[in-house]
């Protein structure tokens, strides 16, 4: 205990923040008068509490005046600290007619648990609809009688949403049957007047001194430790004979008592137990026990078995995973129509291209076909390597990024999620500061409120996107420099009783049919997983602003690797050498034989990669391998340069493909990769980059 702690106020040392509250707070005029002159049980309360990291609180004496530790002050919010020390009644009046039952059973000695009670609390400022479960015992006096009543508490409003959440999307998410628990937590109690709260709870509760024997074990300890390891405990027995023949888990166990007998507090998550019997995970917390003269005595835990908990986590991660999926599939679903049209008039440039090449022109009528065949061709590539970013499934991989120049990359995909009668403008801060974000999520959040804004617009109308800094920001515990990002549109409004449920999952506006209410569940998800805020403001008639505030970042945005079209001015028959061309589609491969003739080198074409390594095999003198990534068989164009670097390894190999994954995971192998479609131009510059690498 700290020797600097005044002695009537020893009882209330350590307990955090809480705990130095109380100890530097004015007593005089509180109905429980100075801490000197409390009752030895309350001080044994007060003091256990103050150790427990379990939310916990007591109210004492007629007032029920209200102490309580710092897992509690969490759940009272803006309450804390004028709570401290305050008539129980007045701290929370908006629900006292559905606690006072429980807390009347309790002043009348009877012990009571509720599970999962809704209340409507007051605690940050606004209404807010929650779960608690309680369990309420008697505390009473050196004389017997009841002083007051002593309460663990843990929060399951987290809980109960989830489960309604999985409980409505249970055709999509029918593999899950999520049922969060919580366990109540009590604590270690004291001598005889907390006897009672220790053995009744299921918190394990353990006491062994400097030899390891045990001083004091709970039902709940002794339950858990016969179960586990097939002996029973009881106080006045020793750990090491208690594990005699089991030597390993003696060593596990005794890894821990030896720090917290070390004077060492701590907690830990472990697993233990026989397979044999259980094998069950526990989160224990260990504190060393002193005697009145300041020397160690002791050690004791407290342990809860969180196995199902675990398991439950695992498995609300897995929902969230499904539902993140299904929020992308929607947002997917409302490019299609506009994706469709887009490659359709794609399409009918390159088409209308090739029937006008193959007639009689002017030189100059036939550049301008080319030109427009080009841009087609890049407009189709880009647009079809957003797609396959944007949908693919990935670890959230946070990086510094440029809001500005992100948007405004995405205005050809943004513009085939609205309508063609919708203005999008669009305002950006000059030097506007970066953010750390998964680019991914990102995009999905802007299309979400991109679609949610179309969709409140009735004909005509318009969408703003803005972004600005924000220095020195402060709201709902966020502080600091922020970027503002802004999505505004002219529709029609929302009913403010529906505003605070906008981000809820599965809770929308529109018609049945309409929406799945995913969408701000989503663009809620991903600014608080980027550590940020955000806010909608409406008004029934004129429209709604969602306003996203994201923390700057001190990293730099790494620039986008755009290819270059004029890195070699004359590429005809720049090379000289042969190609072995791998390439299971035919059509592909005779272009690309073509365009590398084109630039001066011989090529003989394999369809697969055990074919191109028959054909090395036969001593044919090739001077580069060129390779599509994904290829029929089961060897993939990564694979075959993996074995080729075994055979040949001073053979320069470039690799080709579609998919930007791919592309990264041949890179990080150090082997060239070209994406398609790709340039004469980016053929011969990637080309020349592996030949001038192999000779360096």
């Amino acid at each position: 205990m700290d020797e600097t702690v005044d002695r009537s106020l020893q009882f209330m040392a350590g307990g955090g923040k809480v705990g130095a509250l109380m100890r530097s707070h004015d007593w005089t005029h509180s109905p429980l008068g100075p801490p000197a002159t409390w009752p030895q049980s309350l001080r044994s309360v007060v003091g256990l509490i103050l150790e427990s990291r379990f939310p916990m609180f007591v109210a004492w004496g007629r007032a029920l005046s209200f102490l309580y530790n710092d897992a509690y002050a969490e759940i009272l919010g803006e309450k804390h600290p004028r709570a401290l020390g305050g008539r129980f009644q007045e701290i929370w009046t908006e629900i006292w007619p559905d606690i006072s039952p429980l807390i009347a059973a309790a002043l009348a000695g009877e012990a009571t648990y509720r599970e999962d009670l809704p209340l409507l609390m007051n605690r940050r400022g606004f209404d807010e609809q929650t779960w608690f479960t309680f369990s309420y015992s008697p505390v009473r006096d050196e004389g017997g009688a009841v002083a007051g009543m002593f309460c663990a508490v843990a929060e399951t409003t987290q809980k109960i949403v989830a489960e309604k959440a999985l409980r409505d999307s249970e055709e999509a998410l029918r593999a899950l049957n999520a049922t969060l628990e919580r366990r109540v937590a009590d604590a270690v109690a004291e001598r005889n007047v907390l006897a009672d709260i220790v053995e009744r709870t299921d918190i394990i509760v353990i006491v062994a001194d400097l030899g390891y024997r045990l001083l004091g074990i709970n039902k709940a300890g002794q339950d858990a430790f016969e179960a586990i390891y097939g002996v029973r405990p009881e106080v006045g027995n020793d750990l090491p004979s208690l594990l005699a023949d089991k030597p390993a888990h003696l060593s596990q166990i005794r890894s821990y008592w030896d720090r917290a007998l070390a004077g060492e507090p701590f907690t830990a998550i472990d697993e233990f137990g026989e397979e044999a019997l259980s094998r069950r995970s526990f989160e224990v917390r260990f504190s060393p026990l002193f005697g009145p003269g300041g020397r160690q005595i002791a050690a004791y835990q407290f342990a809860q078995d969180i196995t199902d908990r675990l398991r439950e986590q695992a498995r609300l991660q897995q929902a969230e995973d499904a539902l993140r999926r299904a929020q992308k599939l929607e947002s997917l679903g409302q490019l299609t129509g506009g994706v469709a049209h887009d490659f359709n008039n794609l399409l009918a440039i390159m088409s209308a291209g090739v029937q006008l090449l193959g007639r009689p022109g002017d030189p100059a009528q036939r550049a301008r076909i080319m030109t427009g065949m080009r841009q087609a061709v890049k407009r189709g590539a880009a647009l079809t390597r957003h797609l396959l970013s944007f949908s693919r499934q990935r670890p959230l991989n946070p990086e510094a990024v440029d809001l500005a120049r992100q948007i405004d990359n995405m205005r050809e995909i943004l513009a085939r999620s609205l309508r063609g009668d919708i203005h999008v403008e669009m305002q950006f801060a000059i030097d506007l500061w970066p953010v750390e974000v998964d680019i991914g999520e990102f995009e999905l959040a802007l299309i979400n409120l991109c679609v949610n804004a179309r969709d409140a617009i009735a004909g005509e109308g318009t969408i703003g996107i803005t972004a600005c800094n924000r220095p020195g920001f402060s709201q709902a515990g966020l502080t600091g420099d922020v970027v503002e990002l802004a999505v505004s549109d002219s529709g029609a409004g929302i009913p403010t009783d529906m505003l605070s449920r906008v981000f809820d999952p599965f809770f929308t506006t529109k018609e049945v049919g309409k929406g799945s209410g995913l969408g701000l569940a989503q663009v809620y998800g991903f600014v608080k997983q980027s550590g940020g805020q955000v806010d909608i403001q409406s008004e029934l008639g004129n429209g709604t602003t969602v306003r996203l505030f994201l923390p700057r970042t001190d990293r730099s945005p790494s620039l986008s690797h755009a290819q270059s079209e004029s890195l070699v001015a004359d590429v005809d028959g720049l090379f000289e050498g042969h190609v072995l061309l791998v390439e299971d589609d035919d059509e592909v491969a005779a272009l690309a034989a073509e365009m590398l003739r084109l630039i001066g080198f011989g090529v003989t074409r394999v369809a697969s990669a055990a074919a191109a390594l028959g054909a090395l095999a036969n001593g044919r003198p090739v001077s580069l391998i060129f390779s599509d990534i994904m290829m029929p068989g089961s060897m993939s164009g990564v694979e075959l340069v993996r074995e080729i670097r075994k055979r040949r390894p001073e053979l320069p190999v470039v690799l080709a493909t579609g998919y930007q994954e791919a592309a990264a995971g041949a890179a990080k192998d150090g082997i060239g990769v070209l994406l398609k479609p790709y340039t004469l131009e980016e053929l011969a510059s990637a080309i020349g980059s592996q030949l001038s690498g192999r000779k360096d």
